[in-house]
Formats: C-alpha cells, sequence, structure tokens
C-alpha cells in the first residue's frame, strides 16, 4: 500500500522527481535489454509525461522487440486488405501479408453503464444526464436518478494504486445509502415511509469541477497522447484525482446535505447531518524512519540468533 501510493506523484506530476525516475529506469532497460539500436529506441520512447496512459510494467516486452522474428511497425493503418495490412497514408501505402490478424482495439471505456438504458426523474436517460461526458458525486450517484449507486463510476479509476480500495470504499458509503431507505421504509410513525434519495446538482458540479480542475494539471491531460482515460473532446471521466487515502477518507463518512430527500420518509435523513462510516486503513502509520528502524532491528536479531547458532554448535 505504502509503495502504490507513493506512485501517485510519479503519474501524476510530469515534472516531479519520481516521474524523471520512471522516465531514467524505463530507458535505462530499454538500452540494456536492446543494445546498438537507437533507431529502435527512438520509436518505443514517448514523447508525453508517464502515467498519461495505463503504465505497464513487464521484464519481456522489450526483448519481446528484439526477437529477429518480430518487426515494431508504428505507421497507421490505412486498411485492412483480402490477404493482409496496408500501412501508410492510405494511397499504395507497404502491404504486408498475414495469415493471421489479431484485434486488441480494447473497449468502451467512457461509455459508463454500457449498453444497460437507465431513465430517471422527469424521463430523463442517463445517456442523456451524461451527454457531455460521464460524472457522478463521488464517483458513485447520479444527478436525477433517485436511489441509484454504482461501484467503478466516472472518475474512480487509478494510475497508480488498485481499483479494489476504491470499490470497498464505495461499498461501505452505499450500504450507508441502502440501509437509510430500508430503515425510512420499515419505520413507524413521523418522518417514516417511502425514501428516495438524490444527490444535489449544484453538489455534484462543485464536486466535479474540482475534480476537474486537479486533473487538467496531471500527466493523464497531456496534449500529446490520447487515451482511454478521457472523452475525444479531452474530458478526462475516468480517472480520480488524487490518492486512495484521500478518496476514503472522503467516503468515510455520508454527509446528508449531499443529498436531495424525497418521499415521507425524508425525515430519516434531515433529523441527522452525517453519518461517521470510517474505512479500512492498509498504509503504515509509523515514519519510515521508524519502519527502518524496525525492519534493521529484526534483521539485526536474525543475525544475532544466527551467529550464536553457529557458535553453540
Amino acid at each position: 500500500m505504502d509503495i502504490r501510493e507513493s506512485f501517485y506523484t510519479a503519474v501524476n506530476d510530469a515534472d516531479s522527481a519520481p516521474a524523471e525516475q520512471i522516465r531514467t529506469w524505463c530507458t535505462d532497460a530499454m538500452k540494456q535489454q536492446l543494445p546498438n539500436q537507437p533507431e529502435l529506441w527512438q520509436r518505443l520512447t514517448p514523447d508525453y509525461s508517464p502515467g498519461c496512459k495505463r503504465v505497464i510494467s513487464s521484464d519481456d516486452y522489450y526483448p519481446a522487440l528484439g526477437q529477429a522474428n518480430c518487426v515494431l511497425e508504428t505507421r497507421p493503418i490505412a486498411r485492412i486488405t483480402s490477404s493482409g495490412i496496408e500501412v501508410g497514408d492510405g494511397d499504395g501505402g507497404d502491404s504486408t501479408a498475414f495469415d493471421l490478424i489479431v484485434l486488441a482495439t480494447g473497449f468502451r471505456t467512457v461509455e459508463f453503464m454500457h449498453p444497460i438504458r437507465i431513465t430517471g426523474r422527469r424521463g430523463r436517460a442517463l445517456s442523456d444526464i451524461w451527454a457531455g461526458g460521464a460524472r457522478a458525486l463521488y464517483g458513485a450517484t447520479v444527478e436525477d436518478l433517485p436511489n441509484f449507486g454504482m461501484f467503478y463510476g466516472p472518475n474512480t479509476n487509478l494510475g497508480h494504486n488498485s481499483i479494489v480500495l476504491m470499490i470497498e470504499a464505495q461499498s461501505r458509503y452505499l450500504n450507508a445509502l441502502v440501509r437509510r431507505v430500508l430503515d425510512a421504509r420499515a419505520g413507524a410513525g413521523a418522518g417514516t415511509g417511502p425514501l428516495a434519495l438524490v444527490p444535489r446538482k449544484e453538489r455534484l458540479e462543485r464536486f466535479n469541477e474540482e475534480v476537474q480542475r486537479a486533473l487538467n494539471a496531471s500527466s493523464f491531460a497531456d496534449p500529446k497522447c490520447a487515451s482511454w482515460y478521457k472523452t475525444a473532446e479531452g474530458r478526462i471521466t475516468n480517472n480520480w484525482s488524487g490518492t486512495v487515502v484521500e478518496y476514503q477518507e472522503m467516503l468515510a463518512k455520508v454527509d446528508w446535505a449531499d443529498f436531495e430527500a424525497l418521499g415521507k420518509g425524508s425525515g430519516v435523513v434531515f433529523g441527522q447531518k452525517e453519518t461517521k462510516l470510517g474505512r479500512v486503513v492498509e498504509e503504515t502509520r509509523v515514519s519510515n524512519m521508524a519502519l527502518a528502524v524496525g525492519v534493521l532491528a529484526v534483521a539485526g536479531g536474525i543475525l544475532l540468533r544466527a551467529s550464536r547458532v553457529r557458535l553453540w554448535g
């Protein structure tokens, strides 16, 4: 957890020392595994920031490209012919025959919930709500969709840590909303009954403005690369702008002022300002110095024990 969270700066800040360290590591590994091939080095070295696209950890990627039976083609595909692939400008470019073509064209990453059709209040379709790019409050709830929640929604993807950590935080948060709706329905007396929770549009917009402002200053916004993190217009709809810990702390409570409560059961919401949920702490809570001292102490104890065994033996 500590190592992954520390990777946040490297993939978010193009000018940071960790980002420069990634460039150095990758360049050194490439030149070591593909020796004396400067032309290939140039074609394999991106001109955009580390983290702008998914960072791949591999120890056999470069060696595979160096095999005698492998040719790296970086020119765009003009068209697929009856016998192979034509590359170039599409006007009589180079054509190569192939027995087999494998398509690895990705998936529809910015069309969240596709192809499910969802219609909310006032007949608004989710596709209309997200016409300018998907957005949600904390990536979990959507305007005009009462009692609707989702995992791994807009702006909750990561470039540095595990998505599972984000989904676990969302699970605690959404379960609190579900519990409140069920309690209102099962309750008796004034202020109880059917309850519908909808995120307030102004809160959702303010949250997304803050997220986009941070993302626009990150490596993900690098104009030199097109990634599956953003729409054709350049809006980053997929990635979270902060660390996992920051996201977990944000969802460690439900602020009921974020929601519009509809129905007879609204009293169970407005009677309380917030509900504290807490979060699962997975990062180290001691300082790096204390951690280092602890590791050295354990190592010293092992060495001392080993020396006694040899002495007594």
